[in-house]
């Protein structure tokens, strides 16, 4: 094969579809699959918002004070997306953000913190 006609490099095109959202994430939760892939649901936290409340109702049929307030947890983790991933994927994204890392480690150091 003519070594003038091998390709030297590639060009990846970024699409973005129109029902595209950010997601701002607490932590992740996850295993192995039985296929030895990583599934890795990412949530955020946030206090619960109450199931129910209960007001006092007065005399005149107005409302009165807040009494009960029913609650399903101390805690709530909204499962924002999940994600399947090989391990191969998992190594490649474990050391692009420790490259991300260092360099917000760096831009802090510079500026003292």
């Amino acid at each position: 094969m003519d070594k003038k006609r091998i390709k030297k490099e590639v060009k990846f095109k970024y699409v973005f579809p129109k029902d595209l959202r950010d997601y701002y994430i607490n932590g992740a939760w996850g295993g192995v699959t039985p296929r030895k892939e990583i599934h890795m649901h990412l949530y955020s936290e946030r206090h619960p918002i109450p199931k129910a409340l209960v007001y006092e109702i007065k005399d005149d049929g107005s409302l009165g004070d807040e009494g009960a307030k029913v609650f399903g947890g101390d805690v709530v983790r909204l499962i924002q997306t999940s994600v399947v991933m090989d391990v191969g994927t998992a190594e490649a994204i474990r050391d692009w953000l420790t490259d991300k890392i260092k360099f917000i480690a760096k831009l802090k150091d510079n500026k003292g913190g």
